[in-house]
Parts: structure tokens; sequence; C-alpha cells
């Protein structure tokens, strides 16, 4: 505590830099772009498969689907956005419908490019197949980063009051975490009590 009160001055002008270090790197506007798939799904039918001369080639037949779900979460625009797939899917749909450019590499992987993903704007991919497998997704990435895949689950809607109180009480605990760390550095700064009992 003595040491703290003598050279609390010193200590503080350290701990200023770090804590402008901290909010420059995790709460500076930057491109965040989130990928995830939020349904893969193969289709039996149980039609039989025949080719041109009438044999019959399969019992049953198969369609897959898949899904990918990308949104930048992110402060900042990301610019020549690429989502890098195996090969080119047999049928896709992009939505909302927007315009992009596409490649077909000399090694048969696809390439979709998009100009721009504005802030919290983003981007569904939706694949098809009959009788075919669909290809993975290498890789999504931008100008500023490369996408992070995030896990989802099918959650409940939640009422909007709910969402409220929620915020109201995440706001309230972080005025309260603010002023107690004051309270503590008062303390062991000037050794003044929490509170006065009169």
């Amino acid at each position: 505590m003595e040491l703290f009160q003598t050279y609390s001055k010193e200590i503080i002008s350290l701990i200023i830099p770090f804590l402008t270090w901290i909010l420059n790197s995790f709460f500076k506007a930057k491109v965040n772009l989130q990928l995830s798939s939020p349904h893969t799904f193969t289709f039996l039918i149980p039609e039989p498969l025949y080719d041109q001369t009438g044999n019959q080639i399969k019992n049953a037949q198969t369609v897959e689907t898949r899904s990918h779900f990308l949104i930048n979460a992110g402060r900042e625009t990301a610019t020549k956005v690429e989502l890098v797939f195996n090969w080119k899917p047999p049928f896709i749909n992009i939505w909302p419908s927007r315009h992009f450019t596409e490649f077909t590499e000399s090694d048969s992987r696809y390439i979709m490019i998009f100009e721009s993903l504005a802030p919290n704007e983003h981007l569904q991919c939706e694949l098809f197949s009959i009788n075919l497998e669909l290809p993975d997704l290498i890789t999504v990435r931008s100008d500023q980063c490369i996408a992070k895949f995030v896990e989802v689950v099918p959650q409940e809607v939640f009422p909007p009051w709910q969402i409220v109180v929620a915020r109201i009480l995440l706001f309230l605990g972080s005025v309260f975490s603010i002023y107690l760390l004051i309270l503590i550095l008062q303390f062991l700064v000037l050794k003044t009590p929490f509170w006065y009992f009169k």
C-alpha cells in the first residue's frame, strides 16, 4: 500500500499506455468476417436412376444441399471478398442477389469475388446438387482479413422486452464495475474508506 502511494503517479503513467494499446487493438473499427454453415442435408430419393439407354444405374437418387452464411460483423467495409470452393457447384444461389465475378483456376478451384461487404451486411450462399457431391468451401478472405468460422445452433427468439431488460442490466453492471474500480483506486491512493458510517 505504501509503495503504491509513494509511486502512484509512476504506476499510473505505466498503466495508461497499456490501456491505450488495449483500446486501439480491441476496440478499433476494423473488418470482421464471420462464416457459418447453418444447414447441410442429404435427401435420399427412392427413385431409380437410369442412363440414356434405359439401364438402371442406381436404386435411389440423392439430393444434397448446403448453406453458407457470411457476415461482416466489423465496423469497416470489407473489399474484394473471395469465396474459394474445391470445384464449381452444380447449382448455386446467392441471397441477397449480388453481382460477383467468378473464376475457375487451372486446378479446378472455383472462386467467387464480391467487390465489397459493408458493416453488418451478410451473404447467404446456397448450394444444391443432384446425384453429385458438393464441394467444400476452402477459404473466405478479403483484402483486410480472413473469415473466422463460427459454430451456430438453433436458438430461441426472446421477446423484445427481455432483450431491453438484459441490456439495461449489462449497462448498470458495467457502470458499477467502473465505479468500484474508482473506489478501489481512491482507497489505495488516498486511504479513504469505501463508505462512511455516521
